[in-house]
């Protein structure tokens, strides 16, 4: 079963994880990423995905869209039974799917059927939810709607931010992805349909929805704050400058809501129901600061 030959289609760094882990385990047949980006100096830059592949000498196709996708597999005719894909960047078309007689598998990282869609890892965080993990399915046409392979739980805590949830996310799939592509190709998973009525669908973060609004409660802000980290970060314009919270935790104490303010040293950020405590803060264009460095720098702003 180690000579497995399957064909992989990914971009993102997500996808990188696992590619490298399937590589020690089946043939790569082929490497379907997207196609490099322009530099600002006029150069392009290809995938890390096809980077690595290119190095561990694999075949790598760059089609620009889905008809070049359904037109590259077609004229390819590729020898594999099954496929994997994982964010790639492009939906795949049902001509593809059907060019596999055992059809394309896709790691979705939550658990199935909730947070179906693109963000699903910020929209664990969000919604304040006790347990993810990350689920193998066989793709539809529907999206993320495919029969379940397997799936593995991960408990989360109310401090993780959303890079480390990715991380241990990665992690997760990348033995969970070998171990189930194993059994499939053996006959030994008998997929289980999702139960669709109890579906629900993240939308795609924007830059816009870094924005903190202070209408919202404290536990809300903190946990968009979590969420956010890295991009689109959670900011908020305050005295005609913009500032991003890096870290911060829920607090009780009473703050004018859009208001900052020092409490014995402590920094505060007023929510429609209380506040938020800041610990690290960065202001645009500068390194993050402590809230002793930042009190020390912008005191003259604070309370306005």
């Amino acid at each position: 079963m180690s000579t497995a030959k399957i064909v992989f289609f990914g971009t993102g760094q997500t996808s990188l994880d696992a590619l490298i882990e399937l590589e020690k385990n089946f043939t790569i047949e082929a490497v379907i990423t997207k196609p490099a980006t322009k530099t600002s100096s006029g150069g392009s830059r290809p995938t890390n995905v096809e980077l690595w592949a290119k190095k561990m000498n694999l075949k790598v196709f760059n089609p620009a869209n889905k008809k070049e996708l359904a037109e590259l597999v077609i004229d390819q005719k590729f020898s594999s039974n099954v496929a994997v894909v994982l964010d790639y960047g492009f939906i795949i078309p049902q001509a593809v799917i059907d060019s596999f007689s055992l059809g394309i598998l896709n790691s979705h990282f939550s658990l199935l059927p909730i947070h179906r869609g693109a963000d699903p890892i910020r929209s664990a965080i969000l919604a304040g939810d006790k347990t993810t993990g990350v689920t193998i399915i066989k793709i539809i046409a529907e999206l993320d709607a495919g029969p379940i392979l397997t799936w593995a739980e991960y408990r989360l805590d109310d401090s993780i931010t959303e890079p480390e949830l990715r991380i241990t996310l990665s992690d997760l799939n990348s033995s969970l992805l070998t171990e189930t592509l194993k059994l499939y190709l053996g006959g030994d998973i008998d997929p289980i349909d999702q139960d669709s009525r109890c579906a629900t669908f993240t939308h795609k973060t924007s830059k816009h929805d870094g924005q903190i609004d202070y209408t919202k409660s404290a536990k809300q802000i903190e946990r968009e704050i979590r969420a956010y980290q890295g991009w689109p970060k959670s900011f908020f314009s305050y005295d005609n400058k913009i500032f991003s919270v890096v870290e911060a935790k829920q607090s009780s104490k009473a703050v004018l809501a859009g208001k900052l303010e020092i409490i014995d040293k402590h920094l505060y950020l007023g929510c429609n129901d209380s506040s938020i405590e800041i610990i690290k803060i960065q202001p645009a264009g500068k390194p993050a600061l402590s809230v002793l460095d930042f009190i020390n720098g912008y005191q003259n702003i604070i309370g306005k």
